[in-house]
């Protein structure tokens, strides 16, 4: 058997439009082709009736050919528009006398001689009754080998031909119509006594114009029974049929009918086995679903027409076998494995009672029942009165769902129940999910979606919202396919939580990975978001994936750090761009609040390691932290920090730290922290102990790096920072404040080394001991470098201010106190350049003051003037070794060496030599805020030698004292000498030339003049010598003199009276003055020493020592 396409050329024209006409109550057309089987038989029967009385009852009588004409001719001659020819006719009359007509090979042609029709037995009894009577009522009909066409045209109308006659035996618009026609039929005088009828070997073609398809069924037997006979009122038919359609199994179809005559009131049945699912789909409204599957079919319809004819409620049991789902053919089949329900469809209402509906897929498995409303019409329904439908909308009730569409999922999702809002359309094929309610516990699921089939493959959505789910069923619904590493991640990270408001869209193109939204609310969540890292617990937040990138932002929530206790990440995001990247980038942008320990031991960490490989400890300060920033690594294992990048700033609060500067607590209100990929920086304002400082701290984070943490700012220079810091000055040193640019270098495993420059604007500096100050308005340089330990240590200090120029350093006790403050050079002014040493002496002690070497001037200080903390009492021990002193311009001494004590002013006893020559012991007191010195020596001449004053002067002792007057470097000097010879003395002895005393100059020029007694005032300034009175005295001579001797030049102007014979002469000195006897010379001494230029007044001889004055000028005088 076959099953074959057609078109509608399948239908004739005049067959596709109104039916033939049928007028008259019954139709004259369908009574003459009923009617034609009943002649045949009754034209048979008359012929033999004569012959069969004389046959034995039973025995079959072939009735001869002439026999056989005639009644051929009778019967063509009461039809019209057919011809028959009869093959055989064969008389039996049965027992009881039931006549039997046998008929074989019956042959109709239509009227233009083509063949339409073969039955190959024909069959049937007759009510012996009428026939005693003479009336022929055929009561039983068998008929063999019939071809039926049956068409249903695009209209829906149906058609029933006997074989290919191309008129309708019977043409109604629905089945109402076929049972009025059966009834016209039946209600025939012929027909009055029909009880059954029965036939087999029937082929019946079905050609169905809309679906465009044929089908032909063979071997199949009908049976029609009328109980009762012309007195029933009731009707039946019973069939059954095979359909061969190149299967490798035969599919069956049943069909029953049972009806009242008179009333289209029946009911009629078809079962069916083993049919396609797209030969049922298009035969009613209600199975037309069925055409998007492509399974093997069994099953039964159910329906029936009320009195009025009116088609009642179609009920169907359905089971699908295993199959697919594939609306088109280019479509990727969904295979499922079998499908139940039980529905009744009113086509009146349109709507179907889905009573029970089970279906087992590759896709998932259900139970559902419900109702569909079949839509909008669009069709003709062949059914009845409803309509062809282009979409069913459904509301259905789920149950022991279990689902994993296209595998999507690891395992089935399991629900126990749901309702869902369902619309499908077939042309194209979409099916759409309203809604979707889906209660699974305490969990309430609502869903909406939409199911295509392009040509290019299947296209899916899926949309749902959950008020709330565990990490466990979350992972149950998201598909191992759609985005299967952050599907791991969240798997692996997230351990607990409990989510709330979860969002979530499945969407699907062709053979695309699924593109899946997720969002969701969490509290009582604990992840880790770094294998390293310690997890984060008690979160509440948001996640959500979107386009391939997921994010997970906690709005509450903390980590517990190593060290330092929680940290709060409130703001805290986690991303990861593009999740479709293998090992793409993770994103964690930073809010954080914690101690500063606890932020510190985070990013200390592996695999950032920030402070370890920094060589400090994350207890390097503590305070409160508020952080920002980014972290990005690759989303593998091991990362080195190579591979990451991190931009992280934090807001420092309440900072304290014992470490960041060793051996002193560093304070601030706030700091700002920055760590990158270039260092860790943490800048700001805060305290050293009490001293201001501003500045930042710089600290390399790579193990590599060249250099090592380093610390810049400002630091505030006062007695604060010298108290700090132990700097060893004295108090009162410092006065005011200035600003200091600090610097340190923090090497690992080594002491911080430190520079300070600064311009000492604003800061008085004294050091009374060296009589050196500097005003807070005047400015300098100072360069302070050395290490932080314990203790500090100052390895220079450079220091350039108005009149003291310094370089050295600082040495401090193992306990930090002051030990020594070393200077290589120091230069006061004009009047110090020499080493100095200061030697801490305890606390609240002046330092002793330790010079070795180097120049003193004392024409340019008033060093120890007795002011400042010498003179208040606290003034420390001078140790001087220097190499010269100078007093004058002329007169230093060298090689000088003290011993001294600035307590109340400078005093101390001391020995030098005079311009590198004679030895000479001193002591220096104070006086009137400055220094006296007193000078001895027992080579007075050597001492006069030294200083140029008198180069040729031997022996004697000398006492000298000067006491400062008036500006630094001015003394009033006395001097006395005892015992001491003159000899060859280049001004003596032009003097004594001069006024031609021979004895006195070859004593002169021998063992030279003693002078028992020398005694001298003057006024000892830088630049000059003004001797104010003098006098020298000897057995043999006396000089008075006064005047001035210039340093510079070398210059002298004296003038003076020399007494001959002083020891006779010395009886006038009463009205003289000292060293001038009553007879005497009167001189000037101009010019060089070693040039002398005399000048002697010979008249001063005649003149009485009294009355000389007038002829010398007045006495030097010089101010107070």
């Amino acid at each position: 058997m076959e099953e074959k396409r057609i078109s509608d050329k399948a239908n004739p024209p005049h067959e596709t439009g109104a039916p033939p006409d049928v007028r008259g109550p019954r139709g004259r057309g369908l009574r003459r082709r009923v009617g034609l089987m009943a002649l045949i038989v009754m034209a048979a029967l008359v012929l033999g009736v004569g012959v069969a009385a004389l046959a034995v009852t039973g025995r079959p009588v072939v009735m001869p050919e002439w026999a056989r004409a005639q009644i051929e001719a009778q019967v063509n001659a009461q039809v019209e528009s057919v011809e028959i020819e009869m093959g055989e006719v064969v008389l039996v009359v049965e027992e009881g006398w039931q006549p039997r007509v046998h008929l074989r090979d019956v042959r109709l042609r239509d009227a233009e001689g083509r063949h339409v029709l073969n039955l190959s037995d024909v069959e049937s009894t007759f009510a012996l009754r009428p026939l005693l009577a003479g009336e022929f009522r055929p009561n039983q009909f068998w008929l063999s080998g019939m071809q039926l066409l049956l068409r249903r045209d695009v209209d829906g109308r149906l058609r029933l031909s006997l074989g290919e006659m191309p008129g309708a035996v019977r043409q109604a618009a629905d089945f109402a119509g076929l049972a009025a026609q059966i009834d016209a039929v039946l209600d025939l005088a012929l027909l009055s006594e029909f009880e059954s009828l029965s036939a087999d070997g029937l082929t019946l073609r079905y050609e169905d114009a809309r679906a465009g398809r044929a089908w032909i069924f063979d071997g199949g037997r009908i049976e029609i029974a009328r109980p009762g006979g012309r007195t029933g009122d009731e009707l039946s038919l019973r069939g059954d049929f095979a359909l061969l359609g190149g299967r490798d199994y035969a599919a069956t179809v049943e069909v029953s009918y049972r009806g009242q005559l008179g009333t289209p009131e029946a009911a009629f049945a078809v079962s069916f086995e083993d049919l396609d699912t797209s030969d049922i789909a298009e035969q009613s409204a209600a199975l037309l679903w069925l055409d998007v599957l492509r399974a093997p079919i069994s099953g039964s319809l159910r329906a029936s027409t009320d009195d009025e004819g009116n088609l009642g409620p179609l009920s169907a049991t359905l089971r699908i076998g295993e199959g697919v789902l594939q609306p088109t053919e280019t479509t990727r089949p969904i295979p499922f494995q079998s499908a139940q329900t039980y529905f009744t469809y009113d086509p009146n209402s349109r709507i179907m009672q889905l009573d029970q509906m089970s279906i087992d897929s590759a896709w998932g498995q259900a139970r559902a029942d419900g109702q569909v409303m079949v839509g909008a019409p669009a069709r003709a329904d062949p059914i009845g009165q409803g309509a062809w439908p282009d979409e069913f909308v459904a509301q259905i009730r789920l149950s022991e769902i279990t689902a994993n569409p296209d595998d999507v999922f690891a395992a089935p999702v399991n629900l126990s129940n749901a309702s869902a809002d369902l619309r499908l359309r077939l042309d194209p094929f979409q099916l759409s999910l309203g809604e979707m309610t889906v209660q699974d516990g305490a969990r309430r699921l609502v869903m909406s979606g939409d199911l295509r089939a392009p040509p290019e493959g299947w296209s899916f959505s899926l949309d749902g919202r959950l008020n709330h789910l565990s990490p466990e069923r979350l992972l149950e619904l998201w598909p191992e396919r759609a985005i299967p590493r952050t599907r791991d991640w969240v798997r692996d990270n997230l351990l607990t939580a409990n989510f709330r408001n979860v969002q979530i869209g499945l969407h699907g193109e062709a053979e695309a990975d699924p593109d899946l939204y997720l969002g969701f609310e969490f509290d009582g969540a604990t992840t880790r978001f770094s294998k390293t890292m310690p997890p984060l617990r008690d979160a509440r937040g948001h996640a959500s994936l979107l386009r391939n990138e997921f994010s997970v932002r906690a709005e509450a929530g903390h980590v517990t750090a190593p060290q330092g206790g929680e940290v709060e990440i409130a703001g805290t995001e986690f991303r990861i761009p593009d999740v479709r990247v293998r090992n793409g980038p993770g994103i964690v942008d930073l809010n954080t609040k914690s101690s500063i320990i606890a932020a510190l031991s985070l990013l200390d960490i592996e695999p950032l390691g920030l402070l370890r490989k920094a060589g400090r400890p994350v207890t390097i300060a503590d305070g409160r932290a508020e952080a920002t920033g980014r972290l990005v690594f690759p989303r593998k294992p091991d990362v080195p920090v190579e591979e990451m990048s991190y931009d992280i700033s934090a807001q420092l609060r309440d900072v304290r730290s014992e470490s960041l500067v060793p051996g002193h607590a560093l304070v601030a209100p706030e700091l700002a922290l920055r760590a990158d990929a270039a260092g860790l920086q943490v800048s700001g304002a805060g305290r050293i102990g009490e001293v201001p400082i501003e500045g930042r701290f710089v600290t390399p984070l790579r193990r590599d790096a060249e250099t090592g943490s380093r610390v810049e700012g400002r630091v505030e220079l006062s007695q604060a920072f010298v108290d700090q810091f132990r700097v060893g000055l004295p108090p009162g040193a410092v006065e005011g404040r200035a600003q200091g640019n600090l610097t340190m270098e923090l090497q690992r495993d080594a002491p911080a080394q430190f520079t300070l420059e600064s311009d000492l604007a604003g800061l008085g500096l004294r050091i009374p001991e060296i009589g050196w100050s500097m005003g807070e308005a005047a400015t300098g340089q100072l360069q302070v470098s050395g290490q932080l330990g314990e203790p500090v240590e100052i390895s220079a200090i450079a220091l350039d201010a108005p009149g003291l120029n310094a370089t050295g350093r600082l040495d401090l006790e193992p306990d930090g106190a002051f030990r020594a403050a070393i200077f290589e050079r120091v230069r006061a002014g004009s009047w110090l350049d020499a080493p100095v040493t200061l030697i801490g002496r305890g606390p609240g002690q002046a330092p002793e003051i330790r010079i070795d070497g180097g120049t003193v001037d004392l024409r340019q200080t008033e060093i120890g003037s007795g002011t400042g903390a010498g003179a208040r009492g606290r003034g420390g021990p001078i140790r001087a070794t220097l190499d010269r002193l100078t007093i004058s311009d002329a007169i230093a001494l060298t090689g000088f060496s003290g011993d001294f004590s600035t307590a109340g002013g400078m005093d101390g006893s001391f020995t030098g030599q005079v311009n590198g020559g004679a030895e000479v012991t001193g002591r220096v007191i104070p006086r009137s805020g400055r220094s006296a010195f007193r000078i001895q020596s027992q080579d007075a001449g050597g001492v006069l030698k030294s200083a140029g004053l008198l180069k040729n002067a031997h022996g004697g002792d000398l006492d000298l004292t000067l006491v400062p007057v008036a500006e630094a470097g001015n003394f009033d000097g006395t001097l006395r000498i005892g015992d001491i010879r003159l000899r060859e003395a280049p001004a003596m002895a032009e003097l004594l030339n001069a006024i031609s005393v021979v004895g006195l100059l070859e004593q002169l020029s021998g063992n030279g003049i003693l002078f028992s007694d020398v005694d001298a005032r003057f006024r000892l300034a830088p630049d000059q010598v003004t001797l104010l009175q003098s006098s020298a005295v000897g057995a043999s001579l006396g000089i008075s003199m006064d005047g001035y001797y210039y340093f510079d030049s070398g210059e002298m102007r004296f003038q003076g009276v020399l007494s001959p014979l002083y020891m006779l002469n010395a009886v006038g000195q009463v009205l003289t003055r000292r060293g001038e006897g009553l007879i005497g010379f009167n001189f000037r001494l101009l010019g060089l020493p070693d040039a002398p230029q005399v000048r002697v007044n010979p008249f001063s001889l005649l003149t009485p020592g009294m009355f000389r004055e007038i002829f010398r000028r007045p006495v030097p005088e010089v101010t107070q």
